[in-house]
C-alpha cells in the first residue's frame, strides 16, 4: 500500500526534503485554475475536474482497470467520505480502458500504475495526494491542504523552484534579496515567489511542517523540485547567498533551463 503522497519533511544524509512521493514525482500537472477549456470539448472526468476548479473544489479521481474487490472498496470509501462534502469536493471514476478518457490518463501518466489509484487534485491543479490499492478516511483528510501549500506543490510539480516568503502580519512585501534573485536572467523563469502572512488562517500547520520559527521577522524558505529543501533564511538574505546555497545543494538550479547558469 502506498501512503498518501503529500509534502512531508524528512532527512536524507542531513538534507531536509519535501517528499512529493515516488509516483507524484513522475506526474505532469496542469493548473486548471489558470485556463479551463470549453466544457463541450472535455471528457466526463475532465469536465468534473474543470467544474470543481471553477467552484474552488477538490477533485478525487479514481483510476481503475477492473471491477475487482480493491476497486469496489476504494470507491465505497470515497463515496462514504465525500458524499457529505459536496460543497468542497467532487469525485469521479475513470476506467483506463475508456478511449474517451485517454487524454487525462496520459496527462497524469497513470496507464502503467498499479490499480486502483486515486489522485487528489486541488482547485489550482496541484496533486495533493496519491493512493494506490487502498484508501481510508485519514488519507482523504490529509489530502486537503492550505492554499499556500497547494501553490508550492503545484510549482514544484511543474519543475519550478519556490521562494516562500513568510511575512509578519500586514506585510505583503518581498525581500530585496529575493527580488534580486528572481531578476537573474537564468533563474527568473524557473522560480516562483510565493508570499504568505504568518498569521493567515489555515496556514499554521504548513508553516509548522516547514519548521518556520515563530518570529516577527520575515522568513524565506527555498525549495527546489522534486521536493528538495535548499534552506531557510531571514528576510535579510541576499541573492548571492541564495545562489551560493543553490549551488552548494549540488543541483545547480535543479530545473531545466538554468543548469548552466554562470551567475
Amino acid at each position: 500500500m502506498m501512503t498518501p503522497s503529500i509534502l512531508r519533511l524528512f532527512k536524507v544524509n542531513g538534507i531536509r526534503l519535501l517528499a512529493a512521493g515516488t509516483l507524484l514525482s513522475s506526474l505532469t500537472t496542469v493548473s486548471m485554475a489558470e485556463e479551463v477549456p470549453r466544457v463541450a470539448a472535455l471528457s466526463r472526468a475532465e469536465s468534473s475536474r474543470a467544474t470543481a476548479s471553477q467552484q474552488n473544489k477538490y477533485t478525487f479521481i479514481m483510476f481503475y482497470k477492473d471491477q475487482d474487490d480493491a476497486t469496489k472498496s476504494m470507491w465505497n470509501t470515497l463515496s462514504q467520505n465525500l458524499n457529505g462534502k459536496k460543497e468542497t469536493t467532487s469525485f469521479v471514476a475513470v476506467n483506463t480502458n475508456d478511449p474517451k478518457e485517454q487524454k487525462i490518463i496520459e496527462e497524469y501518466g497513470v496507464s502503467r500504475a498499479p490499480m486502483p489509484l486515486t489522485l487528489a487534485v486541488a482547485p489550482n491543479g496541484a496533486i495533493t495526494g496519491s493512493f494506490v490499492k487502498q484508501i481510508n478516511d485519514d488519507y482523504i483528510q490529509q489530502a486537503f491542504v492550505s492554499p499556500t501549500k497547494a501553490r508550492c506543490m503545484l510549482n514544484l510539480q511543474s519543475r519550478k523552484m519556490v521562494l516562500l516568503c513568510v511575512n509578519p502580519g500586514g506585510n505583503t512585501g518581498v525581500p530585496a534579496g529575493v527580488q534580486a534573485f528572481k531578476a537573474v536572467p537564468c533563474y527568473k523563469d524557473v522560480v516562483e515567489v510565493v508570499t504568505v502572512d504568518r498569521s493567515a488562517p489555515g496556514e499554521g500547520d504548513f508553516l509548522k511542517e516547514l519548521e518556520v520559527p515563530a518570529s516577527q521577522e520575515s522568513s524565506i524558505v527555498f525549495m527546489a523540485p522534486p521536493g528538495v529543501m535548499i534552506g531557510q533564511y531571514s528576510g535579510q538574505v541576499t541573492s548571492q547567498q541564495l545562489i551560493a546555497e543553490l549551488k552548494k545543494a549540488g543541483k545547480s538550479c535543479g530545473v531545466e533551463g538554468c543548469k548552466h547558469c554562470k551567475e
